[in-house]
């Protein structure tokens, strides 16, 4: 055996009961004592190169690995599990199969295999592939709240939802502060439109963990679809508080600014981003929306702000969708051909989102107005044919259709 294993003469290390137990310092502190009086500690390297991808230092972890391979120990167990946890950290998905694969077919395969393979599975697409090990992983160890939480992920992809909800609970009930499973939890019960029920679990998250920055914005989207502006800016504020130079931060609070209509305080905000090099899509709609509210709109600043926001936002359709509308509304009574642009525009937002009903009502009166009449109401026939389709768009799309002929 290489030199530092575990055997009835030498029982499972500190720093590793330590890690086990979730004491992460102590289990730093007590592993970087042993690797320093034996440098071949294999097992001290291990649980050093865990701590590492918990900190996000994957170039560490994977130099601790070379020297645990060097001192003799690549093949042992737990050295495979660090390799297939790194691969999996990397999206490595092919290497970290394979070498969780090969663990779960040994004897007595550690409870972290299967976990392991579960969640690459799922990573990979394959929620029904994955839901066998993540079971097991919750049968072998039922108190680790992790398991639950992904095995509750896994059972919503397969439409499992009181399953799901049931191992939700337990995540929670199992480790209170685990921000992930409220914000779970609240996105399915949002999506069963319960935005009441959503909104009162984060707002428990958020006393548990009052500085996730997720919980804060998950709360600030949940108020402001209750209507409630002024709560979602609230928790927008405070997320600017627990981040201040935050882009992501900053440009969430600037659109809810506009919503407010304090325009003013919106572009002060869009300018702190500007000011750092740091302008995002966000920020720019923001700045056109507020060009776009003035007496008279300022159209021209409008304009460039949303090609701005084009550029920085390429998997978005609103910008492009939006910079349209403002471009029909400026050739309004003009000759057909004056559209075109806009066209180029909506054919972009709906080649961006394909399933949004907006860009292809759009798109279907431009169509329809350079004389594509066809072409437009086939669009309308392949947009109410999405069963997902609201209420709403396709009364909409109906009534475009028939008056179309």
């Amino acid at each position: 055996m290489p030199h530092g294993g575990a055997s009835v003469l030498n029982p499972v290390p500190r720093y590793e009961a330590l890690f086990k137990a979730g004491d992460l310092e102590g289990a730093r502190r007590e592993a970087t004592r042993a690797h320093e009086r034996n440098a071949l500690d294999w097992r001290a390297m291990l649980t050093l190169a865990r701590l590492a991808l918990v900190d996000g230092d994957d170039a560490l972890a994977e130099s601790l690995l070379l020297a645990v391979t060097r001192a003799g120990a690549g093949e042992q167990r737990d050295a495979r599990l660090v390799s297939a946890a790194l691969h999996t950290r990397r999206g490595e998905w092919p290497q970290a199969l394979e070498l969780y694969r090969a663990l779960v077919a040994e004897p007595e395969p550690p409870t972290e295999a299967f976990f392991g393979l579960g969640y690459v599975r799922v990573e990979q697409g394959d929620a029904a592939a994955a839901h066998p090990a993540l079971a097991h992983a919750v049968s072998l160890e039922p108190r680790v709240a992790l398991h639950h939480f992904q095995l509750a992920r896994v059972l919503f992809l397969l439409d499992r939802l009181e399953e799901a909800f049931a191992h939700l609970e337990r995540s929670l009930h199992l480790d209170p502060w685990h921000a992930p499973s409220y914000l779970v939890f609240a996105r399915a019960l949002e999506a069963g439109g319960e935005l009441e029920a959503a909104e009162d679990l984060l707002r428990q998250g958020q006393k548990a963990v009052p500085d996730d920055v997720g919980l804060l914005k998950a709360l600030a989207d949940v108020r402001l679809a209750r209507g409630n502006v002024r709560g979602a800016v609230s928790a927008a504020e405070a997320r600017v508080r627990v981040e201040p130079e935050g882009v992501a931060a900053l440009g969430h609070l600037a659109r809810l600014r506009v919503t407010e209509r304090r325009f003013r305080e919106a572009l002060e905000l869009c300018d702190q981003l500007e000011a750092r090099g740091m302008s995002t899509g966000l920020s720019r709609s923001v700045e056109a929306l507020v060009f776009e509210a003035r007496e008279p709109p300022d159209v021209e600043r409008a304009l460039a702000a949303w090609r701005e926001a084009v550029r920085l936002s390429p998997g978005d359709w609103m910008p492009p969708w939006r910079q349209a509308l403002l471009l029909l509304g400026q050739v309004e009574g003009g000759p057909p051909e004056a559209t075109a642009p806009a066209r180029e525009l909506l054919v972009e937002a709906h080649h961006r989102a394909p399933h949004r009903a907006e860009p292809v009502l759009s798109l279907a009166r431009v169509e329809a107005r350079l004389g594509d009449r066809e072409f437009a109401k086939g669009r309308l026939v392949a947009l109410l044919r999405l069963s997902s389709l609201e209420p709403d768009w396709r009364a909409q799309a109906e009534a475009l259709l028939t008056e179309l002929g």
